[in-house]
C-alpha cells in the first residue's frame, strides 16, 4: 500500500498536525510508503516526519482557489504512485475531483459549513457559498469513507452530507503528558499562591477565548487569586477584542497571554493548573481535556465541545455551560475532583492512544481500497 496525504498548509503544530505526524509515522513504521502533499510547511512538523516525502506545490493564486488548483496539480502529478489518497482539512477534499480512486477523508470538522456560520467577509462568503454546492457533490460522489472524531461530529456529517462516516477517536500521547514540572511553569508565569486556570487552543472566535476571561471576571471578588492563562496563537483581531476587553475591565493581574507554546511547556502549564476551562463552540479543540487528564487535573468543557458526550458519559469531566458554577464547585471541593480526574486519568490511558487511532485508519484505507476494485 501506498498512501498520499493531503493537507492544504501547515503553519501551526495544532491538533491536526499532529494527527498527520502520528498517522504518518505510523505508516513509515508499518513500512507503508507515504507522501504528504502540501502547499507549505513549518520546520517543527518537517522535523518530527520519520520517513515520509513531503511534496510541496505553489499556489498559482493566495487565496483559497490557489490552494484547490495547487493540491488538485499535486493530486493529478502523483495520482499512480499512490494507492489511496486521504484527504485532511478544508479544502483538501476538492483536491480529489474528479479522480476514480480510493479516498479516506479525515474531517476534523466540516470547515467550509463552520466558515459560512461565522459570517466572514462579503467576497469570502461569496465564495464560500459558490463552494458549497460543490463540496457536497465531491463529498457524496467521489469520497466513499469519511472519518470523524466522535459522535456529535458523526450526527453533524451526516446531517450535512447525507453520509454516515466511521467515527474514530483521536489518540493522545498519555505517557508524554503524564509527566511534568509545574515549577517550571509556575516560575515562567509567575503562578505563586495563585488559583490557576487554562485555557490551550488558537486564539479564535471558535474557541471562545472570551467566555474564560468573562468567568475570570465574575469569579475574581469570590477567588481573588485566581490567574488564567491562556496557551496559543491566533488571530489578531480576536486577540485584540480580547486585549481591549480585559483592559477596559481592569484584568490585565488576571489573564495571561502566554502564546504559543513548546509541547514540553505546554505539558509542565497542565501539571501546573488547577483546572483546564474549555468553553468552546463545536469546532476543535478535541485534544486539551484529554491531555489535562493525563495530568491529573479536573475539566470543564462547554455542552458543545464535540467530545463532551465521552467525558460525560465517562464521568471524568464536567460538561456544562455555567462555568462560574463549575469553577467555584472545583475550588471548594478540591479532592472530589482530583478523584474524578485521577479516574479520567485511566481512561485516557486505556482508551485513547495514537496506534488505537492509526490501526483504526489503516483499517479503513485498505476498505476503501478494496471498494474500489
Amino acid at each position: 500500500m501506498r498512501v498520499l496525504i493531503v493537507n492544504p498548509r501547515i503553519y501551526v503544530y495544532g491538533g491536526a498536525e499532529l494527527l498527520i505526524v502520528r498517522l504518518a509515522n505510523y505508516l513509515t513504521d508499518k513500512g507503508i510508503k507515504n507522501a504528504l502533499l502540501t502547499t507549505s510547511i513549518i520546520p517543527e512538523v518537517q522535523t518530527d516526519l520519520k520517513g515520509t516525502d513531503i511534496i510541496i506545490k505553489d499556489k498559482p493564486m493566495s487565496n483559497v482557489i490557489g490552494e484547490i488548483l495547487a493540491l488538485n496539480k499535486g493530486v493529478r502529478d502523483n495520482l499512480n504512485n499512490f494507492d489511496v489518497i486521504n484527504v485532511h482539512n478544508f479544502p483538501a477534499e476538492f483536491s480529489i475531483f474528479p479522480y476514480n480512486k480510493p479516498v479516506v477523508w479525515m474531517c476534523n470538522e466540516p470547515e467550509l459549513y463552520l466558515s459560512l456560520k461565522l459570517n466572514p467577509p462579503f467576497g469570502t462568503r461569496l465564495l464560500y457559498r459558490s463552494l458549497w454546492p460543490f463540496d457536497k457533490f465531491v463529498v457524496r460522489f467521489y469520497i466513499k469513507n469519511i472519518a470523524v472524531s466522535d459522535i456529535f461530529n458523526a450526527n453533524r456529517f451526516r446531517n450535512l452530507y447525507r453520509i454516515v462516516p466511521h467515527i474514530i477517536n483521536y489518540g493522545i500521547d498519555y505517557k508524554f503528558f503524564a509527566q511534568g514540572e509545574p515549577e517550571k511553569a509556575i516560575k515562567r508565569f509567575r503562578l505563586f499562591n495563585d488559583f490557576v486556570v487554562i485555557q490551550v487552543g488558537m486564539l479564535t472566535p471558535f474557541k471562545n477565548q472570551i467566555e474564560s476571561i468573562k468567568t475570570v471576571e465574575r469569579l475574581k471578588l469570590l477567588i481573588p487569586n485566581i490567574k488564567l492563562v491562556l496557551a496559543g496563537e491566533g488571530e489578531f483581531k480576536y486577540r485584540s477584542m480580547l486585549e481591549k476587553y480585559i483592559q477596559e475591565r481592569n484584568l490585565s493581574a488576571n489573564v495571561i497571554f502566554a502564546g504559543h507554546l513548546k509541547r514540553e511547556e505546554l505539558r509542565d502549564l497542565y501539571h501546573a493548573c488547577h483546572v483546564l476551562l474549555h468553553p468552546v463552540k463545536s469546532q476543535g479543540g478535541w485534544l486539551s481535556p484529554f491531555e489535562a487528564l493525563c495530568a491529573r487535573k479536573p475539566i470543564v468543557v462547554s455542552t458543545e465541545m464535540t467530545a463532551s458526550d465521552i467525558i460525560k458519559n465517562e464521568k471524568i469531566g464536567i460538561v456544562t455551560d455555567n462555568f462560574d458554577e463549575a469553577i467555584i464547585d472545583i475550588y471548594k471541593n478540591p479532592d472530589k475532583y482530583n478523584e474524578m480526574a485521577d479516574k479520567g486519568e485511566r481512561w485516557v490511558r486505556d482508551n485513547l492512544s495514537w496506534d488505537m487511532f492509526c490501526e483504526k485508519m489503516l483499517g479503513l484505507f485498505y476498505k476503501a481500497m478494496n471498494k474500489n476494485k
